[in-house]
Parts: C-alpha cells; sequence; structure tokens
C-alpha cells in the first residue's frame, strides 16, 4: 500500500493510534470500579454493558484516556480545513465533507448504534422482541447517539470553520502567523494555549457541570460542557494547518525543541498531579472547605494542565520516531476511520458475550478489545474494496 507524499506519514498514524485509544477506552468502561448498570433506562448506564468484574487499574486507564484523546482527535482534523477550503472552494468542500462525515453517520445512527445497544436492551429486559427493542429504544432511551457523536459534531465544526472563511478567507493564516510568532518564546506560547483552552472548558463546565450531555437531542446529542473545548482544539488545528506549522513547533523533529521522553515524563507528571488535586479539592469539599464549584474549578485546572501535556507527548513521540512508513500502520491508517465507524457494536457484543466468565480483568479486556480491533479492522477493509465505499471510509 502505498503513502500520499503530500501528507505526513506520523501524523496519519498518529490518529491511527488515537482510533485505537478509542477502541480501548470503550472495551474499558465494562471494568472500572465505578461502572453501575441502570437496569429501569439504561442509556443512563456508565456503559452499554457493565461487568461484575471491576478493575481499578480500568479507572486510571479511562481516567487518563478522557484527558486528551477526543482533544486530539479534534486537533489532528482541524489540521486539514484550511487548506481543503482553498483547493475545493466552500461548496465543494462542505459537499464532500457531507458525504465523508454525514452519510456515514446516518447508516451508523440508523443501523450500526442500535445494534450496538441491544445486548444492554436484553441486560436489563431479558427480551429479545424485536419490536419492543426499538419502541424503547426511541421512546424511553431517546435513541443514544454513541461514538458517533464525533462525527456530526465534527460535521458541524466544519461549518463553523467554513462561516469564518467566508467571512475572512486569511483568518486561519492569520492567526496561525501569530502562532508562529509566539513559538520563538515557548513559555508565552504555552501560556497562551493554556488561557485559550481553560477559558473554553471552565466557565461552561461550572456553569452547566462536569460531563454533561444536552440529553434530549437523540442522534444529534453532545457533551455540553466540552463542546467549546473541543471547538477550540478543531480551531487551533486549522489555524496551524494553514501555515507551515511543523517546522516552528518543532526543532529538529522535537517539540519546542523537547525531546518525546521530556513531554512523555511531562505528561505523567501533570496526570499524577491531576489525580492527587482531584482526591484534594472532592475531600475538601466533603469536609466543607470548599464549596463544589471551587472544587471543580481546581480540577479543572489540572484537567487542561493535563490534557496539554498528554496532547504534546503523542505529538513529540510520533514525530520523532516514525520515520518511514511501516506496513502494518499503513493499513490500520487506511482503515482507522471505518473502525470507528463500526467497532462500538463488536465492542458490546464481545463484553456481553464475556460477561458470564470468570477471568481477570486484564485477560478479558485484552480478548474483547484484540477481537473487536480484528473484526473492525476486518469489516472496513472488506468495505472498503467497493470504490464507492472507499470514497467515504
Amino acid at each position: 500500500m502505498q503513502t500520499n507524499p503530500s501528507r505526513a506519514v506520523w501524523l496519519d498514524y498518529l490518529r491511527s493510534f488515537v482510533t485505537l485509544l478509542v477502541v480501548a477506552h470503550h472495551v474499558a468502561l465494562a471494568y472500572p470500579t465505578f461502572a453501575y448498570f441502570d437496569a429501569t433506562r439504561y442509556i443512563r448506564s456508565t456503559a452499554p454493558i457493565v461487568d461484575p468484574q471491576r478493575w481499578v487499574g480500568m479507572d486510571t486507564f479511562i481516567s487518563f484516556n478522557d484527558l486528551f484523546f477526543m482533544p486530539l482527535m479534534f486537533l489532528i482534523s482541524g489540521l486539514f480545513v484550511n487548506k481543503g477550503l482553498i483547493k475545493k472552494g466552500v461548496s465543494a468542500y462542505l459537499r464532500d465533507r457531507f458525504i465523508r462525515l454525514g452519510i456515514p453517520f446516518l447508516i451508523a445512527e440508523a443501523v450500526l448504534i442500535p445494534l450496538a445497544y441491544w445486548p444492554s436492551f436484553y441486560q436489563a429486559t431479558h427480551s429479545t422482541d424485536l419490536m419492543a427493542f426499538l419502541k424503547d429504544y426511541i421512546i424511553t432511551q431517546r435513541w443514544p447517539v454513541g461514538p458517533p457523536w464525533f462525527i456530526w459534531l465534527l460535521l458541524a465544526f466544519d461549518g463553523v470553520a467554513v462561516l469564518i472563511f467566508s467571512s475572512k478567507p486569511t483568518f486561519f493564516v492569520w492567526v496561525g502567523n501569530g502562532l508562529a510568532k509566539l513559538s520563538r518564546h515557548p513559555i508565552r506560547l504555552g501560556a497562551a494555549l493554556y488561557g485559550l483552552i481553560a477559558l473554553s472548558l471552565i466557565p461552561l463546565s461550572l456553569w452547566v457541570g462536569q460531563y454533561t450531555w444536552v440529553g434530549r437531542w437523540g442522534p444529534f446529542d453532545f457533551q455540553l460542557n466540552r463542546v467549546l473545548f473541543y471547538l477550540s482544539f478543531f480551531l487551533l488545528g486549522s489555524c496551524l494547518g494553514a501555515t507551515d506549522w511543523q517546522s516552528y513547533l518543532f526543532t529538529a523533529g522535537k517539540l519546542l525543541g523537547k525531546s518525546w521522553w521530556a513531554w512523555l515524563l511531562s505528561s505523567l507528571i501533570c496526570f499524577g498531579l491531576f489525580t492527587l488535586v482531584a482526591r484534594w479539592s472532592a475531600y475538601q469539599v466533603k469536609q466543607g472547605h470548599l464549596s463544589p464549584l471551587q472544587g471543580y474549578f481546581w480540577y479543572d485546572l489540572m484537567f487542561v494542565a493535563s490534557c496539554l501535556a498528554s496532547m504534546s507527548a503523542c505529538l513529540s513521540f510520533f514525530k520523532q520516531t516514525i520515520i518511514k512508513p511501516i506496513r502494518s500502520w499503513d493499513s490500520l491508517s487506511a482503515n482507522a476511520y471505518g473502525i470507528y465507524v463500526v467497532h462500538y457494536g463488536f465492542v458490546t457484543w464481545f463484553q456481553f458475550g464475556f460477561l458470564g466468565i470468570n477471568l481477570p480483568v486484564v485477560l478479558k479486556f485484552s480478548l474483547i478489545f484484540v477481537g473487536a480491533l480484528g473484526l473492525s479492522w476486518l469489516t472496513s477493509r472488506l468495505l472498503r474494496q467497493n470504490s464507492v465505499i472507499k470514497q467515504v471510509l
């Protein structure tokens, strides 16, 4: 399989890696200590399938993953926006984005996600009645969106980018050039980005609540407290992608002159501090020394720091270590989007199948991850053999 020479191979591999994290995250959600299943309305559960076997290690993995993997996905998606708009024009760009994002989203929401939630219905009711499931799915559960929330929200963000580009075509280049100048002073750049991202997350989260979803939009649901947070990363990517961002952010392949291992160490330190602050603030709130609003303010401050550090570690590691194409990664990269679209049903059905099997959680997680990833990868490859589908997936 040949790699497009106009694209950065390391960036494609990084996007593929984030897709692996998405699959792993959804597998892990069945096994943390905080998991619960609401049989009266399963959409309120922490995951479609909740296993009675738990492991605190899954808590740590989910917490760490949640800090950065979706912001990183939005950042990478934004990198290609400005060039796409210049090359295609607004109308063609929107048409292509609807084909690439809108059609898979509609198919996933009409077919794939209902199939993924069927085991939840059975776990709650022990019924195999298809009509009862569909009635419950649409009316009681209000048509859960599942992982395709990212796809429709990305399409909406593309619409925002088009509005910005249409009103001021040089906006992304102008901001990108400003970031290039600011990169000469890494501390100032870091402070500016931290401030921007913190403002996009903290006020809204404190207002509507942490981890708050709209909840009434059915297949168009999204996480309300993070919508500006994700949009900020998408637009940041759009501004970076409008300029030669790799030349000024990376010196000799090193992000802001620091090696990937230094960024990895920073990421681990920031996550450790985030965990400590989260526990400290929760304790202070419980003791009445802080209000819940104050406690979550400290929580969110460290959330942003840990997010940026982990994203920097990922960007730096792949930029420094991916020197030439790797055949297996080329295949994963070509099928990453397809894997994202189809994986959820494989995950939930595997989790359901393993419910009654007494195995160590790590082994269950590993078997389900490999099985769901393998079948999703195979499904994507088979679908992409059709030339029409290949243009979409």
